[in-house]
């Protein structure tokens, strides 16, 4: 009984809490002149997420609460860049006076669950009910359509509301943009909308009334997308000489190195550790031999991660200058090193000066510039909708696509690209970039890549062109097509950690006997065990294991390429996004040093034997064993551009010889030289293969224990650990007929 009594006082006080609100709402709004109410950008003010808590099932709060956290505010602080807009997230019935006054407001739920929103509704020139929404003329009904529009607080025009309504979790799971005034329909429930009918601005008048609503359909609108031109190409270029020259070196420069104290890496602390990657010295051992870099977008952008360019001009202030970079670009070239820059042609920045000219502005001269999907540039083709035709449904362009099909997109974007290669535009390039890392190249259509090709190529046929192709093997060999010189090659990641995880061979073996079948000639390809997007192998892989993975990409040729920290063993996984992957490289055993980045923490604040201090003493060390692997690559130039050829490898299993799944044996040789490569993916085994060799054949190991015995017809090795053995094969006489 004394339950029931407090539940009922419980109730009672709720609901008075509600009554007192609407009866505030209503009084305050009564003297309020809309006229005075802006029409500006939302989020010119904070804002506060009220989802409804007043619903008699808790189904509808609990649902109501997860699409205020994990969709609304996610949106807005990652999607939409505004990272401090939102002050707090409330219940309706955790809302006082000054909240309502003082903040946006954005309201999350249906009039039955959320008081606020019942309240304030009364003073809008639209009515929403259990089952139905109506818009001056037009009424909307059903559990599938949704409503999704911005007006003035009625209490403080100065402040907005942003009101998200649906009567279903499926309807209002699907959450459009905030720049969208719309209503949604869904189609059998499926949370991606089947149309947008958007109110626009236009329908409200100057005292934020409808009187006859206009509803745009946007699946009329043609964007462009596929006026696609053709290009003839007028010459072919062939792939720079140093497309095969040494090591590659990734780096995030946010994460890298710190040169002024506020914690975020800048070009100037690259340049302090340049010693660290390459020191120019040939003869050096000190160093880590490294032959070129590339940098992680380094232009001004609203993200940390700058993939979203706002001005492709200019250096990212948080990094540095213009002169800056050249005084990098300066440093590295006296060492021989190449430098390559992230190149984003696909998409831009929702703050590029362009886009916000053209957005809502349809007489714009950047109008056709990008793929508005509706009359009044309120929504756009997001940046992925070439690749997946799902996206052709993300229409927040946060970071809005190119038309690149437009002519003047194009002489924009390559004009931008000549100015990186020759800033000071006197035809010596050594002041200017090396190569273009071309970012998401499934987005623009084939003939654009061969027009901007041959636009670089005849101004300098040396920068290297890398694709950022995420497909199979063969979508990336139509790549070679006068497009690019070089390819980052997803299937050999992909396959190197199906091999190391399972321990059989065979994807490896496969995909390199596809690569030699498939691929042209002239292809390079760009090997990598772990990339900015990728979770770190020496968290996902046992020491051994990662070390061997190591081993394997910079004993093939063509380019492999190393993240930054994983010459170190650097640990990270998305939690759950990317930046727990980009973290910052770790220089000192204490991570307190004066050169070590503190915007995101590193992997582990103890002291746990992984950073530049405590390996470099440390001969057993990852930072040594790579420093010996690319030494080696340097040694041995057969390693960067000789042919590489399976060989078969047996094992006696039962006193019967047969095939061995657990291990790979391959040679790469030209002209001036032969290394056998024998990869075993167990412990203590003894390997066999084929003896096309005569008994004076030296085999001098370079890399790992272990000795070449003749034995009958077969070569027999002893494996004693699971690693990769490399043997030097000197006086080569191969046997008659071999």
């Amino acid at each position: 009984m004394r339950l029931f009594l407090v539940l009922i006082i419980f109730i009672f006080l709720i609901s008075t809490d509600a009554t007192e609100m609407a009866d505030y709402i209503t009084e305050h709004s009564k003297s309020v002149n809309l006229t005075e109410a802006p029409h500006n950008e939302f989020f010119a003010h904070q804002s506060i997420i009220v989802w409804g808590n007043s619903s008699a099932t808790e189904e509808e709060s609990e649902m109501n609460e997860m699409i205020a956290n994990n969709v609304v505010d996610f949106r807005i602080k990652r999607w939409l860049n505004y990272t401090d807009n939102v002050v707090d997230i409330l219940s309706d019935s955790d809302v006082s006076t000054e909240h309502i006054e003082k903040y946006n407001l954005i309201l999350i739920g249906t009039p039955s669950s959320n008081s606020v929103l019942n309240a304030i509704l009364k003073m809008l020139p639209v009515e929403v009910t259990a089952d139905s929404m109506i818009f001056g003329n037009e009424i909307f009904s059903g559990d599938e359509v949704g409503i999704n529009f911005r007006y003035p607080n009625p209490v403080n025009p100065q402040r907005m509301l942003w009101i998200i309504s649906a009567p279903s979790y499926e309807a209002l799971r699907f959450i459009p943009q905030k720049e969208e005034y719309c209503v949604y329909s869904l189609t059998d429930y499926n949370p991606t909308a089947d149309r947008f009918l958007e109110l626009a601005l236009g329908n409200f008048d100057d005292n934020w009334q409808i009187s006859e609503l206009v509803l745009v359909d946007n699946e009329v609108i043609d964007t462009g997308e596929n006026d696609i031109p053709e290009f003839e190409v007028p010459s072919v270029f062939p792939p720079p000489g140093w497309c095969r020259d040494g090591v590659m070196y990734e780096i995030f420069v946010r994460s890298f190195a710190d040169s002024d104290g506020d914690g975020i890496g800048d070009l100037q602390g690259v340049i302090n550790k340049l010693d660290y990657l390459n020191d120019g010295d040939p003869n050096s051992r000190s160093d880590l031999g490294i032959k070129s870099i590339w940098l992680m977008p380094i232009f001004v952008s609203p993200s940390y991660h700058g993939y979203d360019i706002s001005d492709y001009y200019q250096i990212n202030p948080d990094y540095g200058t213009n002169e800056d970079f050249q005084l990098f670009l300066e440093e590295a070239h006296k060492r021989g090193i190449k430098v390559f820059t992230d190149l984003i042609l696909n998409h831009c920045s929702n703050q590029h000066p362009f886009f916000l000219d053209a957005y809502n502005n349809p007489k714009s001269r950047y109008d056709d510039w990008f793929f508005f999907t509706n009359p009044s540039n309120t929504r756009g083709h997001n940046w992925q909708f070439r690749h997946r035709p799902s996206d052709r449904e993300m229409l927040n362009p946060y970071m809005p696509a190119w038309n690149v099909n437009n002519s003047q997109v194009q002489d924009y974007l390559f004009t931008m690209a000549k100015y990186w290669m020759d800033p000071n535009s006197d035809g010596d390039f050594y002041d200017g970039i090396d190569g273009f890392r071309c970012d998401y190249v499934k987005g623009p259509p084939e003939s654009f890549w061969k027009k901007f090709r041959y636009e670089i190529k005849s101004v300098n046929p040396e920068v290297l062109l890398l694709a950022e192709n995420w497909d199979g093997i063969t979508s990336i060999a139509e790549s070679f097509d006068n497009e690019f010189d070089m390819a980052f090659d997803f299937p050999f990641q992909g396959s190197m950690m199906e091999v190391i995880s399972s321990g059989i061979a065979s994807p490896l073996i496969r995909l390199f006997n596809e690569q030699q079948e498939i691929l042209p000639s002239e292809a390079v390809m760009n090997r990598f065990v772990n990339n900015h997007d990728m979770n770190r192998i020496f968290t996902r892989l046992d020491e051994a294991s990662a070390k061997l993975c190591l081993a394997l990409l910079l004993t093939i040729p063509d380019m492999p390429m190393l993240y930054y920290g994983d010459e170190l063993g650097m640990q990270g996984l998305k939690d759950p996004y990317d930046e727990g992957i980009r973290r910052p490289m770790e220089w000192c055993a204490d991570n307190k040093c004066d050169e070590m980045t503190t915007w995101y923490p590193v992997w582990n604040d103890n002291i746990d034997g992984i950073s530049v201090e405590e390996e470099q003493p440390d001969p057993k060390s990852i930072l040594n064993y790579t420093k010996n692997l690319i030494s080696l690559r340097n040694e041995y130039p057969v390693l960067e551009s000789g042919k590489l050829t399976i060989l078969p490898v047996y094992e006696i299993e039962e006193n019967e010889l047969t095939g061995s799944r657990r291990a790979l044996c391959y040679s790469v040789h030209n002209d001036e030289a032969t290394i056998l490569a024998l990869v075993s993916l167990r412990h203590d085994r003894v390997l066999l293969i084929e003896n096309d060799f005569f008994e004076n054949t030296i085999f001098e190991p370079i890399l790992g224990e272990g000795e070449v015995k003749f034995s009958e017809n077969k070569l027999e090795i002893h494996c004693n650990e699971k690693a990769l053995l490399l043997f030097l094969i000197k006086d080569v006489y191969r046997k008659e007929g071999s």
